[in-house]
């Protein structure tokens, strides 16, 4: 094992790749951020709540790089992995805001502030 480390490295963990896809972000590297993100999503030690924060990231990303659909459907996943996530419901209001869909905006606004309560 010490070999293989040595050899290679040691083994980023999700909450490795989470921080790197941060800090890409910051630096608007999006599509490597995005990468970092999705290590994080595709990680079988991480959870729920973990995988929501990271395809909320992923979202942001996406956003920037105006695929607004795709950024939509990041927020849905996030949203089924944790329901409770008020970040996921307020992203996807954004979105919604942005494509004219002002009525169901207003929705995830609601329940994004009664999440926070």
């Amino acid at each position: 094992m010490t070999f293989i480390v040595k050899l290679f490295g040691k083994r980023k963990s999700g909450k490795d790749w989470f921080e790197q896809g941060n800090d890409l972000y910051e630096k608007e590297s999006f599509l490597e951020a995005i990468e970092c993100f999705d290590k994080v999503i595709l990680d079988k030690k991480m959870h729920g709540k973990n995988i929501a924060m990271a395809l909320i990231n992923k979202g942001k990303c996406i956003e920037k790089l105006e695929d607004l659909e795709i950024a939509l459907k990041c927020y849905d996943w996030a949203i089924n992995m944790n329901s409770k996530s008020s970040e996921a419901y307020l992203r996807k209001a954004g979105i919604l805001k942005k494509i004219g869909q002002h009525k169901e905006a207003k929705e995830f606004i609601s329940k994004s502030k009664s999440l926070e309560e």
